[in-house]
């Protein structure tokens, strides 16, 4: 499926479908790139549920594989993240925060040490996909 396609299902149930099993959602720090571009460091990667979520109100919601999170990777801030099929193919690109930021997608961090930034995370510990904001008004 070329990206015009996949583009055009992003603010449906049709990217619930099309994801499929082993997508994963990868967590990466720095600048966000244009659409599909290289990555930049990843942090973290959680593997999503099939189904990986669904619409309501026009807006998404994407859920983890596993309610007990997935392990981070690296330690860093995660600014942006990325939705890959199984095989690594790039579907979409998000923004990425704390609980508390703007980001379209929210990261929640499992025990985060006091005063430090929101969205850090820390290798070796868990994080969840927070709230999830994406399409509506």
């Amino acid at each position: 499926m070329n990206v015009l396609a996949i583009n055009a299902m992003l603010g449906g149930p049709g990217l619930v479908a099309f994801l499929g099993e082993g997508a994963r959602f990868l967590a990466c720090d720095g600048l966000k790139p244009a659409d599909g571009g290289a990555l930049t460091t990843v942090l973290a990667a959680a593997e999503l549920a099939v189904p990986a979520g669904g619409v309501a109100d026009g807006l998404l919601a994407l859920v983890q594989k596993s309610a007990e999170g997935d392990m981070v990777l690296v330690t860093g801030i995660a600014k942006w993240g990325r939705i890959v099929l199984a095989d690594g193919t790039w579907v979409i690109d998000y923004t990425v925060s704390g609980p508390s930021g703007a980001g379209q997608i929210k990261l929640t961090i499992e025990n985060p040490p006091e005063g430090d930034p929101e969205g850090k995370l820390y290798a070796g510990g868990l994080f969840f996909l927070g709230e999830v904001v994406i399409g509506g008004e």
